[in-house]
């Protein structure tokens, strides 16, 4: 690599870092509409104990069926996992009792955009059925809730949006019978006691889905909205809603202000330690760990899964620690390699340097990262949030230590390549700078007689 292209990538590299530093935090009109561009680190969801959120507490109707308890907690599955789909992963489902003594379930939503939106959502489930006949008071029902597995958003035959069911095995046997017994005549779909649509059955339908249409179609909202209340629907209890309230962050602004102070000062005694002991090596790791912060950042506000919690800035910390330990697992090889081969030049020594350290950190990161997505996969929900950013973060700090701190050491490399004293190298003791062995004496040695 040549001087002008390596002073060329160090500029596009530090413009990036500071654009991205900028457009964090900084607010502006965006000329010309009604809308302004905010921060990109505010959009970052913070957790029930950062923010806040809202808390609906549901009463379990008591049907007389066997196995209530078995399903009320296939109920909590169910909404934890509706929640953290539509990206409320820091979201809680618990089972409690009211005063009666009957059974709850208590649903807690952090760092909502729209309160109102989602507690219709969770709290107005639609109770999709299938009759042979067009009377909402019928007992003709064949397709019931507890048949269905799943709603989703779906395409019909006309390429306009639709509510797609998935049956589960019960509900795919019945609705093979359903349309076997109806061919070629009308079955109607009722949400509660309103008709949604009424179907000719032109034949046996043995795949156990079926969508719904309205004439024109759904708008993509209109049909999220419906599979979402379906969702609700088909879980294996009914639901009715006695409390919703906001409820108020355990921790609040001033923890949070608080949480980022500390974090600067730690991140800034990183850059220090990193810049005394290492010097150049040091410098490529502190312009590195400026990339992973900026690209941390910008992916917790960009995914869906991520909801900041003091678990997820756990998982933020030990993922930095991560990444520094990666660059000093890097650095102390390539000082080792370079001291005691009086040969090697530095380029070399940091080429091998990385190559033989890459295997160690691959495989430190990639245990973390198993059991990060085993605790995401299995965790509770505030474990939810430590796996997700940890996750992230590994990933972000093997991209940072082996791709951006190699990319600066080889700019560097190329404006600096034989003061090793820079990078904060020297040789054996008995080396000279450069590792040649000690000159002999040019004068002729006497004859010992």
């Amino acid at each position: 690599m040549n001087k002008k292209k390596s002073i060329v990538i160090l500029s596009v590299v530090s413009v990036f870092i500071i654009l991205m530093a900028v457009f964090a935090v900084v607010s502006f009109p965006i000329a010309d509409t009604v809308y302004d561009y905010n921060g990109y680190v505010h959009a970052i969801k913070l957790g029930l104990d950062m923010s806040g959120g809202v808390s609906t507490v549901f009463g379990v109707d008591d049907d007389g069926l066997e196995d209530l308890d078995g399903r009320i907690n296939g109920t909590i599955n169910s909404l934890q996992n509706l929640l953290a789909s539509k990206g409320y992963t820091e979201s809680t489902v618990t089972k409690g009792t009211n005063s009666n003594g009957g059974q709850t379930i208590r649903v807690e939503v952090p760092d909502i955009d729209d309160p109102a939106r989602v507690l219709k959502l969770i709290g107005t489930p639609a109770y999709i059925t299938f009759k042979g006949e067009d009377d909402p008071n019928a007992e003709s029902i064949i397709i019931g809730r507890e048949h269905i597995s799943s709603a989703f958003v779906t395409l019909d035959d006309n390429r306009q949006y639709a509510v797609g069911l998935r049956f589960n095995t019960a509900g795919t046997e019945a609705f093979a019978k359903m349309t076997q017994d109806y061919l070629n005549n009308q079955i109607y779909i009722y949400n509660g006691t309103t008709r949604v649509s009424g179907v000719t059955v032109n034949s046996q339908i043995t795949n156990g889905q079926a969508i719904i249409t309205q004439s024109g179609g759904y708008t993509y909202q209109q049909a999220y909205d419906f599979a979402t209340q379906i969702q609700s629907g088909s879980l294996g209890v009914k639901l009715t809603v006695l409390e919703q309230r906001n409820i108020s962050a355990t921790l609040g602004k001033d923890a949070v202000r608080i949480a980022l102070i500390a974090g600067a000062i730690g991140v800034g005694l990183i850059f220090l330690f990193l810049g005394v002991v290492y010097r150049g090596l040091g410098l490529a790791a502190d312009i590195a760990l400026c990339v992973y912060i900026v690209l941390l950042l910008w992916f917790c506000a960009v995914l869906p899964w991520v909801q900041l919690t003091l678990p997820g800035i756990a998982g933020i910390l030990l993922s930095i620690g991560m990444a520094v330990d990666a660059n000093v697992i890097i650095f102390e090889r390539i000082k080792r390699l370079y001291k005691s081969n009086g040969s090697r030049s530095i380029q070399t020594s940091i080429k091998d340097g990385f190559k033989g350290s890459t295997a160690a950190i691959v495989d430190g990161n990639v245990t973390t990262l198993i059991g990060a997505v085993v605790l995401w996969i299995l965790g509770s929900s505030a474990i939810v949030g430590f796996a997700v950013t940890l996750f992230i973060g590994i990933i972000l700090s093997m991209f940072t230590s082996l791709v951006v701190t190699r990319l600066i050491l080889k700019c560097f490399i190329a404006l600096n390549n034989s003061h090793p004293a820079f990078y904060g190298l020297k040789r054996s003791d008995g080396d000279g700078e450069e590792g040649a062995s000690t000159p002999v004496s040019a004068r002729p040695a006497k004859e010992v007689k």
